[in-house]
């Protein structure tokens, strides 16, 4: 008897969970970031602070003054829907930490896992807006998300307001970041 109405309400619920607006779910419990933006959440929601979740194909690197804060970084990638799915906006290079602008830099893959590696051929005609900006960036060495730091050697002090992140254009032409 138990089981027969726990069955015949399992629909409703089925029905009542997938129906839950995507807003309302949040990102281990961080706060979302540069509301407005054009997307669905109007601002971005899923994100990391203080380590650099990007990979290496399609780089992008953008500078102070054209990038001044995250919600910049994050609209470049934005204004790049068919070759950005990811961006990172921390120091970068010893200038950056001197100017104290952090950069932006833009990707269309992730960090790979610690065991895996990726090499490109560059020369096949099969690439299409395949950019690697560093030689060393070829093959692909996957490893854990690296942390982003803030002093000169860019490998000492912490930096946990760098923010790195996803970005997905949906079929529907929105955006979800």
């Amino acid at each position: 008897m138990q089981l027969s109405f726990l069955l015949a309400l399992l629909p409703i619920f089925a029905a009542a969970t997938s129906a839950a607006p995507l807003q309302a779910r949040d990102n281990d419990g961080l706060k979302k970031i540069c509301s407005g933006l054009k997307t669905r959440d109007n601002g971005c929601i899923r994100y990391v602070k203080g380590f650099d979740i990007t990979g290496v194909v399609t780089e992008v690197d953008l500078t102070f003054p054209q990038i001044q804060n995250e919600c910049d970084c994050i609209q470049a990638c934005l204004d790049r829907p068919m070759t950005c799915n990811n961006y990172v906006y921390k120091f970068s290079t010893i200038a950056s930490v001197q100017s104290g602008h952090r950069t932006c830099t833009l990707y269309s893959n992730f960090n790979l896992p610690p065991n895996v590696t990726i090499e490109y051929d560059v020369n096949s005609t099969n690439n299409v807006n395949i950019q690697l900006l560093q030689p060393g960036n070829n093959p692909q060495a996957g490893s854990l998300a690296p942390e982003a730091f803030k002093d000169m050697n860019l490998n000492t002090t912490a930096d946990p307001d760098a923010v790195s992140g996803g970005l997905w254009a949906l079929q529907d032409g929105t955006f979800v970041c």
